[in-house]
C-alpha cells in the first residue's frame, strides 16, 4: 500500500497551513504525512522557540520549506534547496505569501562545483548526492545535475546567521569542512540531522571548533557554540 501511495503521490502539489498559519505548498511525493495534513513537528518547535525577529536563519536542505516559513517572522530566512522540483516549490510558497524568504536552488557540500543529485525512488526527502545518503531512499528514480555552494560561500553571500538547520542526507561532515569560516567567526548554533555514518565525523569537527552537542528529535541533534 504504502508503494503504491509513493507512485500517486509523484509529482503532485497540495496546499497545507502551518500552524503560525502561512499556506504552504507541499508535495506528498516529498513526505507522505502531507496528506494526512501534518508536519515535522520537532521544525516547527524549533521555529517557534528559537527563532525571533531579530535572527537571521538558514534552512539547508529545505524541501518544501516547513521550517523556513514557520522561521518567516525572522529578520531573514534563506532556503537551500537542490530539487529543483522542490526549489521551485519553495519559490511559489514565496510568491503565495509575498514572503521575504529567499530561495537558492544549490546543493549545499565542501565546495563550489557540480554535482549529481540522486532523486530517490521512495520520496524526495531522502534525495542525495551520488555516493551518499541513508537506507530508507528506495534506489533513484533519476539524476539530475546540480550546482554545488559551501556554507561559506553563502557566508559572504548573505552574511552571518544565528541558527542553521541542517538536513543534507549523509552529507552533513562534507558541509562542515566546507565551514570553517562559519564556524570560526559567525558560530551560529546548528540543528541538524546525524546519522550513524557520519555522526563521529561531524561531533570530531563540532567539538573542535568548541561546540556543544546536544540530543534532540529522532536522529537530530542541537549544536550550541561555547
Amino acid at each position: 500500500m504504502r508503494s503504491l501511495a509513493e507512485g500517486l503521490s509523484r509529482d503532485r502539489v497540495v496546499t497545507r497551513r502551518l500552524p503560525n498559519d502561512i499556506k504552504l505548498l507541499v508535495s506528498p511525493d516529498s513526505q507522505l504525512k502531507y496528506l494526512k495534513r501534518s508536519f515535522d513537528v520537532d521544525l516547527t518547535d524549533l521555529a517557534r522557540d528559537h527563532v525571533d525577529a531579530s535572527m537571521a536563519v538558514w534552512d539547508i536542505g529545505a524541501n518544501c520549506g516547513v521550517f523556513a516559513f514557520s522561521a518567516a517572522h525572522a529578520r531573514q530566512v534563506v532556503a537551500v534547496e537542490a530539487d529543483p522540483f522542490l526549489a521551485n516549490l519553495l519559490l511559489r510558497s514565496v510568491a503565495l505569501n509575498g514572503s521575504k524568504v529567499e530561495v537558492v536552488a544549490a546543493a549545499v557540500a565542501e565546495g563550489t562545483g557540480i554535482a549529481s543529485l540522486a532523486i530517490a525512488s521512495r520520496g524526495r526527502a531522502s534525495n542525495h548526492l551520488v555516493g551518499h545518503g541513508y537506507s530508507q531512499t528506495g534506489g533513484s528514480r533519476a539524476h539530475v545535475t546540480v550546482p554545488t555552494i559551501s556554507l561559506d560561500a553563502l557566508l559572504d553571500a548573505f552574511g552571518p546567521p544565528d541558527l542553521v538547520k541542517l538536513y543534507v542526507e549523509g552529507l552533513e561532515a562534507a558541509v562542515l569542512r566546507g565551514a570553517s569560516r562559519l564556524l570560526a567567526t559567525a558560530r551560529p548554533t546548528f540543528y541538524l540531522e546525524l546519522g550513524p555514518s557520519v555522526a563521529a565525523d561531524c561531533t570530531a569537527i563540532l567539538e573542535a571548533a568548541g561546540y556543544r552537542l546536544s540530543p534532540a528529535a529522532e536522529m537530530n541533534w542541537l549544536a550550541v557554540p561555547g
